[in-house]
């Protein structure tokens, strides 16, 4: 279902700059989130240039990804990252998630997606696609479960039965989404996607939506409102002129894009 023998394990490797061992356990897990998030933006620019399709088969995911060196929206880095952990051997899977950081509402549609893993008899949340407020390491799937450093989440229950995963701020706890582990599968993606990609109130196709996570460092670029956020202190957000929106892909996320698509990035930014 994963299609783990289909993927090119080295060449991802390569990309996220991974040169630890490669096992079913543990320490890979987490060495592999934590170079997945530093490595790999969360990128909406196809959605937003006017693609008529962001393609979920392994193939282009790859091509884009990986060889191009291009990042992607959640369920793009979902199917990569399931990929290459069937082919290391891991049993996991995957689930949605109601999206409440910016918006508040916890009755959203269940568009963003991660993965359940289970290792020796715990299951660890493992979400390496939520862009600079997702956490950088797997969390421990139970009750009242931490992630503390630099950068802190906690799970907590709701009477619903729901989790909801909270980034722990100096300004106090931003709640990310609620979820429950009820699995999904790779058709229901084909269905968030064509949401995503089409729906008039899809969040990620009228303004651009850029994320990164490195160690010491996060942004968000939203349209062209930038917010850089450090360990231990609050938020910083400014408003990017026109020349610093369209540099932003290359220059604080890492995405080089063709000279088409830059042109047409203008364009968006100048009739937005």
């Amino acid at each position: 279902m994963w299609q783990g023998s289909a993927v090119d394990l080295d060449a991802y490797l390569k990309r996220v700059n991974y040169e630890g061992d490669v096992a079913a356990n543990l320490s890979t897990l987490r060495g592999l989130h934590t170079a997945h998030v530093d490595a790999i933006p969360f990128d909406n620019l196809d959605a937003l240039l006017g693609r008529t399709a962001v393609p979920l088969d392994l193939g282009s995911v790859q091509e884009k990804i990986v060889r191009q060196g291009r990042g992607g929206w959640c369920l793009e880095q979902v199917v990569l990252m399931a990929a290459v952990l069937d082919r290391i051997g891991f049993t996991f899977t995957a689930f949605a998630a109601r999206t409440r950081i910016r918006t508040g509402n916890k009755f959203g549609p269940a568009l963003h997606v991660a993965l359940c893993v289970q290792l020796d008899g715990e299951r660890w949340l493992h979400d390496v696609s939520f862009g600079a407020y997702g956490p950088h390491e797997p969390i421990q799937l139970a009750d009242n479960a931490r992630l503390d450093g630099d950068w802190s989440f906690d799970l907590v229950r709701e009477p619903t039965g729901e989790r909801v995963l909270r980034f722990l701020r100096p300004e106090g706890p931003a709640e990310l989404y609620g979820f429950t582990t009820d699995v999904r599968y790779p058709s229901d993606f084909e269905l968030l996607n064509h949401f995503c990609l089409t729906h008039p109130r899809s969040p990620f196709n009228h303004r651009m939506v850029l994320q990164r996570t490195q160690p010491k460092v996060r942004h968000v670029l939203v349209g062209t409102v930038l917010t850089e956020i450090r360990p231990g202190e609050p938020a910083t957000v400014r408003e990017l002129d026109e020349a610093e929106a369209l540099s932003a892909p290359e220059e604080i996320f890492g995405i080089t894009l063709e000279s088409r698509d830059l042109q047409a990035l203008g364009k968006t930014l100048a009739d937005p």
